[in-house]
């Protein structure tokens, strides 16, 4: 009786594991709470540094917070702040052990801007004269003293598009065009929900990225060998010469548009037929 109720269960198991297989990620779904909260955004505007973290319970020692903590921040009721505010708290990021993945890379990184991380969101409940305490209802990572603090932005939610309409083989669109100049955490490598930060300044939140690879070209990128469109030595070539821009370019994936800054589009990949890297390019669907 025992191995007959094991045998029930791995094929019940196993048809829903199949069921799951078949039902395409993503079909008739959208970001998380997590991917539009904690999504980040890269800019050159400047982002005011009049509100922050001075510190919070337990000052000493504890050098973080985190979700649930009461923290402190330099504004209070004499600045307007009041109980039930929420703010959203914000952070630069340098990555100084970073290596150069493309030839542009520095070039378009230097236009783009600042990469800035989303850390919490908080919600003041007491307020002072000149300082509020706060409790950090959400988090994306840790908080730390000096992290900035801004009006809490609620961002929309744009539903992913079911898979079945992805093509792979899609010709140009003839809309904007851009690069993956970086992505959320230094990234170098994205699958899905991986966040790029795409040179589309004139997207809009909720407009469909197509990423794309031409065949063959090398970009300078370290993974690349370059110049393999039609010959591969010791493994065959082609009696006529061809350029990338020759053959077919490689759809690689889809992404979905959570913000847009002056300079970039923060766009949540949601489809990939493979990793889709820093440097690929990408258009509006």
């Amino acid at each position: 009786m025992r191995h007959f109720a094991l045998a029930v269960l791995l094929v019940l198991g196993g048809a829903a594991g199949a069921a799951a297989q078949s039902q395409p990620v993503g079909a008739g779904l959208g970001p998380t709470p997590a991917d539009v909260l904690c999504a980040g955004m890269m800019t050159n505007e400047d982002v005011p540094f009049d509100t922050y973290v001075i510190s919070g319970e337990e000052a000493d020692p504890r050098t973080v917070f985190a979700l649930g903590d009461y923290i402190y921040i330099n504004k209070g009721a004499s600045q307007g702040v009041k109980v039930g505010d929420m703010f959203m708290v914000m952070r630069p990021q340098t990555d100084y052990l970073h290596v150069q993945w493309y030839s542009e890379e520095h070039f378009l990184a230097g236009q783009a801007g600042t990469i800035w991380r989303d850390v919490a969101r908080i919600k003041v409940v007491v307020t002072h004269p000149e300082v509020s305490i706060a409790q950090i209802t959400y988090g994306c990572t840790y908080l730390q003293r000096g992290d900035y603090v801004r009006p809490a932005v609620d961002y929309p939610a744009p539903p992913f598009r079911p898979l079945k309409d992805f093509d792979r083989f899609a010709p140009p669109s003839g809309k904007s065009q851009g690069r993956v100049v970086r992505a959320k955490e230094f990234q170098a490598m994205l699958e899905r929900s991986g966040v790029a930060y795409v040179s589309l300044p004139d997207a809009k939140v909720g407009d469909y990225i197509r990423f794309y690879r031409p065949t063959g070209r090398k970009d300078s990128a370290i993974y690349q060998i370059g110049g393999m469109t039609d010959h591969v030595l010791g493994f065959g070539s082609t009696p006529q010469h061809y350029h990338p821009q020759d053959l077919p370019r490689e759809v690689i994936g889809e992404g979905v548009v959570l913000r847009v800054t002056k300079t970039t589009a923060s766009v949540l990949v949601y489809n990939e037929l493979r990793e889709v890297y820093i440097g690929d390019q990408a258009e509006i669907e």
